[in-house]
């Protein structure tokens, strides 16, 4: 049986970005105001789109790496969302689930009747 999988990256609670936020909230003294640097929309864009290759990817590398491609019947092009929809097996989503870089579920299926 083939299920639709949503993978998206693990968020990690002790990631270095939090810890940085924790450690500046210890006083100090006051800094000079730093200057906004502004992206466009298109630097910006062309950002995303790096980025939800690179995590697509890595969940294809460890798809092959766990022999798994064969268990894959579709699998979502890279996009501007670091997110990959895949129809595949189980077995799949068991492996993704244990995967400590990944946070993988089952998509809701729903049957509408009209």
């Amino acid at each position: 049986m083939f299920l639709e999988i949503i993978v998206l990256p693990r968020e990690d609670d002790r990631s270095p970005k939090r810890r940085t936020d924790k450690a500046s909230k210890a006083p100090s003294a006051p800094k000079a105001p730093q200057p906004q640097v502004t992206r466009g929309r298109a630097e910006l864009a062309q950002q995303w789109r790096e980025e939800g290759k690179a995590f697509h990817g890595a969940v294809l590398e460890f798809i092959k790496a766990q022999h798994l491609l064969g268990a894959v019947k579709w699998m979502s092009e890279p996009g501007l969302l670091p997110q990959v929809t895949l129809v595949a097996s189980d077995r799949v989503l068991e492996k993704l689930q244990s995967e400590p870089r990944f946070a993988a579920g089952r998509s809701l299926s729903m049957n509408l009747q009209t």
